[in-house]
């Protein structure tokens, strides 16, 4: 270096130089293919069939990543890992959100500087596995707090036509269900809530909108979406949505387009439904059920109501037959008791007499026997024993005659027929029962009041004690 120059011009490499070893480091570092795994995210493709994405390490939804690597899949091996996918049963799908293990080639890119990933393979059973390990912990967390069955014990209105459809606006998905809804041509009020519903942030929007329904005054949450790879549906494995399901106070339905796996969704819903279309179909029959016994009701109502005149004809004809059985046991008895009195007053009234004669016969016996000076002295008190006795009789007999006037009297006062005949009546209610105070009967109540010729039939329509008159000062 000589004494006029800042810098050995010999040490300076260009950008094109660094660039060039660093790219034959990373060769001599990584000179076999790797496998790697993280969770994709920002993938996108080119009209090429190239993939792109970034390989990131792990972390909650939203959070800022620590460390991501660039990757490539080219479109020709992308043929190669979709062969590799489907034999699996094509359960996945590469997208954001999804953790994977990929086979890949490290390089350095030469004109930016940047290392990246070329990716060659993917293990698909790291991916299935994952999301089969993370439902079936959440599945246990679930059931510990008592939520796998929480909004299944959430009633479901016997008329759920307000409704809360969450799904991708938009979508087949949503076209399904408004179609089958329209078809049905019942007032169903549809009020779509639009969400993502695959993808990274996913499972957020829809815990979120899950969370917004429930505060709206719906009958019911319809969760659907079509069918697709089981890392299509891994939002509905996701814990903030399985939770935001169970602590609703409104019943979600489950439909998802799937034939074979069950999400933890469907688990945690009010019920599952195997499509958008089924889920529509369920809030339909549930209607043309109810309508189906709003109608039977009616029409047994609509029987009964034609029979209940004819039923109560019956029975007003029954209680009436009763009434006149029982009045007339009540005369027969009333006339037993008459005639019963009148003759014991028969036989008291010959016993009085033939008792008087009997007394009188010994007492003239009396007279007759005595000497004839206690006649002499005596003629006064004869003559007026005499005049008593000849008046006695009579007396007796007219003693007797009052009181058997007066017996009669009090027979005649206690023979209903004489009470009727004199003005008064007996009423009774429609059964029968006899009616003696304002208690006895109420407001709307039917009275049968018997007269000495006949009867009337009335309703009561006000009842209360007789109020004293006001004495005048």
């Amino acid at each position: 270096m000589s004494d006029g120059a800042l810098f050995e011009v010999d040490d300076t490499l260009t950008v094109a130089q660094v660039n060039r070893r660093l790219h034959d480091a990373v060769r001599r570092t990584f000179s076999k293919d790797i496998w790697v795994q993280g969770q994709i995210r920002n993938l996108s493709r080119s009209g090429r069939g190239h993939v792109y994405f970034d390989l990131c390490e792990p972390v909650a939804a939203g959070a800022q990543t620590k460390a991501a690597i660039a990757v490539t899949l080219f479109d020709s091996t992308r043929q190669i890992v979709n062969r590799i996918i489907t034999r699996t049963g094509n359960n996945m799908r590469i997208d954001d959100g999804v953790e994977v293990r990929i086979k890949a080639t490290v390089e350095m890119y030469v004109p930016r500087g940047q290392v990246q990933l070329n990716m060659t393979s993917i293990d698909p059973e790291f991916t299935l596995g994952r999301l089969g390990a993370d439902r079936d912990q959440l599945l246990r967390e679930l059931k510990a707090q008592d939520l796998i069955d929480a909004n299944q014990r959430v009633p479901m209105p016997l008329v759920p036509l307000r409704v809360g459809l969450i799904t991708s606006g938009g979508s087949a998905a949503h076209a399904d269900f408004h179609d089958q809804i329209t078809a049905s041509r019942y007032a169903f009020e549809i009020t779509t809530l639009s969400t993502r519903v695959q993808g990274e942030f996913a499972p957020e929007e829809i815990a979120a909108m899950i969370q917004h329904g429930d505060k709206l005054d719906l009958d019911v949450l319809a969760l659907v979406r079509g069918g697709g790879a089981r890392t299509d549906l891994a939002a509905f494995d996701a814990g903030p949505v399985a939770r935001a399901i169970a602590n609703a106070s409104t019943p979600v339905l489950c439909g998802i387009g799937h034939e074979i796996d069950t999400s933890v969704a469907d688990v945690v819903a009010h019920a599952s439904l195997k499509t958008p279309t089924a889920c529509a179909q369920f809030l339909v029959e549930r209607l043309v059920s109810f309508d189906f016994e709003l109608a039977q009701r009616a029409e047994q109502l609509a029987a009964l109501t034609a029979a209940m005149p004819g039923h109560h004809h019956t029975l007003v004809d029954e209680r009436a037959g009763l009434l006149a059985q029982r009045v007339a046991q009540t005369l027969r008895a009333a006339d037993a008791v008459t005639s019963a009195a009148a003759n014991g007053l028969e036989r008291r009234v010959a016993r009085t007499i033939s008792r008087s004669d009997q007394r009188l016969a010994t007492a003239r016996g009396h007279v007759v026997a005595r000497t004839a000076v206690a006649i002499s002295a005596s003629v006064r008190r004869c003559d007026q024993h005499q005049e008593r006795l000849s008046q006695r009789p009579d007396r007796i007999l007219r003693d007797t005659g009052q009181r058997l006037d007066l017996l009669e009297a009090r027979l005649s006062a206690i023979d209903p027929s004489q009470a009727l005949r004199r003005g008064y009546s007996i009423t009774t209610t429609a059964d029968g029962k006899l009616v003696r105070e304002p208690s006895d009967v109420s407001v709307g109540t039917e009275l049968i009041t018997r007269l000495a010729q006949g009867t009337v039939t009335s309703t009561v329509s006000a009842a209360g004690p007789t109020t004293a008159p006001r004495e005048r000062s």
